[in-house]
């Protein structure tokens, strides 16, 4: 979407987002208009959980969003209990046309039938992606979680060629021997910022299976979905507005580093988001594609703000070395675990552990290098260690 576009379809949704108490709470009667899409960048982010908190302030569970016109109530959990999220017919129809367009890009058409596992109950994910399959013309068995047997049995006597499941779901579904699935459409876990996990589940499905990974929450799904080139996940960018936000400033990062995704609504009626900071961390890059479009997150979703900790002056989130490492051969996959601590006068320190055997000559200074090119910060040693137990990325000593 070229910027004139943009800013037009977010000064639409400030004013329907103006007519909500939550956002006049915040912005007076007069919603903000934008001159510029650096105006926009001056409205205050919506912190992470703020709509949950509105359900149980306002007519709980209700809050404020609720109104005549809302059709559909999926509700979410949230830290005191299940809150809702609301859909118009419109924003229905909206849904059902975006993921319609992005299923057909993952190579998905009428000809398919396709087998979904996830919830019909409740949450928004399984009537959401039956429904674009329905607006695509392909044939959907509503299957929901959790039955192995029966989805391995309607796959073969049904010769489902698409699935949408969780990616461990889909696994273990092919390690039972299930053929003929041509489109794994992956959500509800991370995927491919595990190295070698899209490798294992393509192999167990067949070999030749298109695997396609998405990004979306509660609040707002679909915002990123890959593409039958997989080249990542693309952002939506006809749906949503994603900027990257560095977590403490609230201003945009710089193309290519990690932050805050934090998510605009573009065409949403009932309870539209507006900068709303998901507390997921990425980074974005813009490579086109063959598909058409070209914003999309680099390398998946790094992990969740609150990992973040400053160390020598510079932010660290322990999920960024995964992506270090994966540049040295050498430790490419190793599990690792970081200990920092402070020492006297102002100064820390830090230790890289990777699990499995020692490190090779030069190995160490690989790995050096590229956390100096990368992160900026060098950890104060590096030690391999035979085995890393369960637990945190880092570690506080202090």
């Amino acid at each position: 979407m070229n910027n004139d576009n943009l800013l037009d379809a977010l000064n639409r949704q400030l004013r329907r987002a103006g007519e909500n108490d939550f956002y006049k709470a915040r912005w007076g009667e007069t919603p903000p208009q934008l001159a510029s899409l650096d105006d926009f960048a001056a409205i205050a982010p919506v912190e992470q959980g703020a709509y949950a908190a509105d359900a149980f302030a306002v007519d709980a569970p209700r809050g404020s969003f609720f109104r005549d016109d809302v059709v559909r109530v999926n509700l979410s959990p949230s830290p005191r209990g299940l809150r809702p999220i609301y859909l118009t017919a419109n924003d229905v129809a909206a849904l059902k046309r975006t993921n319609a367009k992005l299923y057909a890009a993952a190579g998905v058409g009428p000809g398919d039938v396709a087998i979904t596992t996830l919830s019909y109950a409740l949450f928004p994910a399984g009537l959401m992606i039956h429904d674009a399959f329905e607006e695509l013309g392909v044939k959907v068995i509503p299957v929901g979680p959790g039955d192995t047997e029966r989805t391995i049995e309607l796959i073969r006597k049904w010769k489902v060629s698409v699935l949408y499941s969780n990616p461990s779901f889909a696994l273990r579904l092919g390690q039972e021997g299930i053929e003929g699935i041509r489109v794994l459409i992956a959500g509800g876990e991370p995927f491919s910022a595990i190295p070698g996990y899209k490798d294992k589940v393509r192999a167990a499905l067949g070999g030749d299976a298109v695997l396609t990974e998405s990004y979306g929450l509660a609040e707002c799904t679909p915002v990123a979905r890959e593409c039958r080139h997989e080249n990542g996940m693309h952002i939506v960018d006809d749906w949503c507005h994603v900027e990257i936000l560095d977590p403490e400033s609230d201003r945009p990062v710089a193309p290519g580093e990690v932050g805050e995704i934090t998510v605009t609504h573009l065409d949403k009626e009932a309870m539209p988001l507006v900068r709303y900071r998901t507390g997921d961390l990425a980074a974005l890059k813009n490579e086109p594609c063959a598909c058409g479009r070209s914003l999309t997150i680099d390398g998946g979703i790094r992990g969740r703000v609150g990992s973040m900790r400053k160390i020598k002056g510079v932010k660290l989130y322990p999920e960024q070395v995964r992506d270090v490492l994966d540049r040295v051969d050498a430790v490419k996959g190793r599990r690792y675990r970081l200990y920092f601590r402070q020492q006297e006068k102002g100064t820390a320190h830090l230790r890289l552990e990777v699990e499995g055997a020692a490190l090779a000559d030069g190995v160490a200074d690989a790995i050096r290098a590229a956390f100096r090119r990368d992160i900026v910060i060098v950890p104060n040693e590096i030690a391999a260690v035979g085995a890393l137990g369960e637990g945190p990325l880092l570690v506080d000593e202090d």
